[in-house]
């Protein structure tokens, strides 16, 4: 199914280049006349900002192992004019020669093309250790190389030589085996498109893009027996054809290269793509979100039509893929098909369900997917798994709750770190939300909510999360900032076992509140206020809260400095507009 729509993009949404052509650097231009004589050598590049030349379409190779498989009338100066590397075995450098020059003479025999006899020509009279002298001194045989005629370069598929590129397409396919494969490609029906075909040993177009040790991945392979079936090898056990192959890959390609349609989290890639073109691009709001588009997504009450201008969107379908690296192969994480009307539908639920106060109290602010997934890892750059965002990304997508071990994680975060960040009190808020049990329990959530939707020890969890705010509130005001302030010691045991931490906590507050009583009554009687009112909520002290009891509870330890911080800055406000207007 994945590869089958992949194609599908590919057929309908892109311009692809001849078969088996794709785009490279070439770095040198070896400029011919007609009878095959050199004319001169023609630098494309070299400075610093076009070191590898300029990017044209030509012939592409392949994979075949370890085995020798010459691209047509483009190389490395190396292949093309038997000149070894400093490292290089000069015997094998001389087999790779001579299967480029061979390669050419077989197309102009059979082409007929003028400019590639020239080729021909030039190559049959070259020699590697006598013309050397006439490339320039700072030739390197590492460069791409292709050879002009005239005005036309044979190997750029801007020059239209069709029968240049058939003659390449049937080469490509049927000479793509290595020393290993015991027989050509055989026909078969292709898993893709469902028709009888030459199907590719090795898939034709390796995968690039994809976080990893290795630039470029296999989607499709098997290299040892234990994944082979009724002795089919390589990838003949999932038989694909050429020209699917090459097809889903440059689809694939191009939407991992393309910043609009592809997010990176961690190790994972994600990439999206729809049946027609639509008028916005989700993955830009889970990227990087905007309040003003984010605000005029949650005010709309437009229909998947309106958004994406279709004359009936209901045939629009929205396709996601997720894919991380295992050596030498591309592993699909995640694969959702939905529709346009739902990916907006679910979108607005996600934002919406985001919203929560900031740290300080103010409006809240949407926050992206890897901001979300990457708030409960100490270092997410090491240690996110793509569990993480894969989970996030069909939340906001798909609507699917949000499972259990996420939860852990973040509530184990905030017990490390003794703290609730905005992107926690954010993700609690969504984890809490993404589940139909608990939706309830998040009404009113997005500010300090001094009556919560909640009974027994969660609501008893929340009052207390609150309380060890305001205790926190009651140390500091007495004896200012310390080394190892009350919620550094306590909040693991306040959050998880509140009736053996509280009493300890308020016996120790008496003292900070006989010092407040007689050194500042004001901030006395607005803290022994608090303390009262929360208290009030809290008929026993649980002896322990569950995971959900201390994801409330860790909301209520955030909305409550929130609060405060909030407070604090309006008097602040308010005494400097005081003097301002005394003065």
């Amino acid at each position: 199914m994945i590869l089958t729509k992949l194609k599908e993009y590919a057929d309908t949404r892109m311009d692809l280049p001849p078969e088996m052509y794709g785009e490279g650097f070439v770095r040198w231009l070896i400029d011919i006349d007609s009878d095959g004589k050199l004319v001169g050598v023609i630098s494309l590049g070299g400075d610093k900002d076009n070191k590898f030349g300029i990017r044209m379409v030509t012939p592409q190779v392949p994979p075949v192992g370890n085995g020798i498989k010459p691209r047509l009338l483009v190389d490395t100066g190396e292949r093309v004019f038997g000149i070894p590397k400093a490292k290089s075995n000069p015997k094998r450098v001389a087999i790779y020669h001579q299967s480029f020059k061979d390669l050419a003479n077989r197309c102009a025999d059979e082409t007929k093309e003028v400019s590639v006899i020239a080729i021909s020509k030039f190559l049959q009279a070259w020699n590697p250790e006598l013309d050397v002298l006439n490339l320039p001194s700072d030739f390197d045989p590492n460069h791409v190389v292709t050879f002009r005629c005239g005005e036309v370069i044979p190997s750029d598929a801007k020059s239209g030589l069709y029968e240049v590129e058939k003659f390449w397409s049937k080469n490509a396919i049927s000479g793509s085996k290595d020393k290993n494969d015991s027989h050509d490609s055989p026909i078969m029906t292709c898993l893709v498109t469902g028709k009888s075909a030459p199907v590719a040993q090795r898939m034709p177009v390796p995968i690039k893009g994809i976080p990893g040790k290795r630039p470029e991945l296999a989607l499709v392979s098997a290299n040892s027996k234990v994944f082979t079936s009724y002795g089919l090898e390589n990838s003949l056990s999932s038989p694909i054809s050429y020209r699917a192959g090459e097809y889903f890959a440059k689809a694939l390609n191009s939407l991992i290269a393309d910043e609009r349609s592809r997010i990176y989290i961690g190790s994972t890639v994600y990439v999206y793509w729809t049946k027609e073109k639509i008028g916005f691009n989700p993955f830009s709001m889970l990227k990087q979100p905007k309040a003003e588009e984010v605000e005029a997504l949650l005010k709309s009450p437009f229909t998947a039509q309106q958004a994406s201008g279709l004359t009936n969107s209901k045939v629009n379908q929205f396709y996601a893929l997720a894919l991380t690296a295992n050596n030498a192969r591309a592993v699909v994480r995640d694969w959702l098909e939905t529709t346009i009307n739902n990916v907006q539908e679910h979108l607005q639920k996600w934002f919406r369900h985001q919203q929560i106060v900031d740290a300080y109290g103010a409006s809240p602010r949407p926050l992206s997917i890897c901001t979300l997934a990457a708030s409960v890892y100490r270092d997410a750059s090491k240690e996110m798994q793509p569990s993480a965002p894969t989970t996030l990304m069909r939340n906001a997508l798909h609507g699917d709750r949000i499972p259990e071990d996420l939860l852990t994680k973040l509530v184990q975060r905030n017990r490390v770190e003794h703290e609730i960040t905005y992107p926690r009190a954010v993700l609690l808020k969504l984890i809490f939300s993404s589940n139909s049990n608990r939706e309830e329990m998040m009404t009113n959530m997005e500010q300090l909510n001094l009556n919560p939707c909640l009974e027994g020890n969660d609501r008893a969890a929340y009052f207390c999360g609150r309380l060890l705010a305001v205790l926190e509130t009651i140390q500091r005001s007495a004896i200012g900032s310390i080394k190892a302030p009350l919620i550094d010691r306590y909040y693991g045991a306040a959050s998880s076992t509140p009736a053996v931490a509280f009493p300890q906590l308020l016996r120790g507050a008496r003292a900070h509140f006989s010092k407040l009583r007689k050194e500042r009554v004001g901030t006395y009687k607005a803290l022994e206020e608090q303390i009262e009112e929360i208290t009030t909520n809290i008929h026993t002290f649980p002896k322990t809260l569950n995971l959900q009891q201390q994801g409330l509870f860790g909301l209520g330890y955030y909305h409550q400095r929130a609060s405060d911080r909030a407070s604090a800055k309006a008097r602040s406000e308010a005494k400097k507009l005081e003097q301002a207007t005394a003065s």
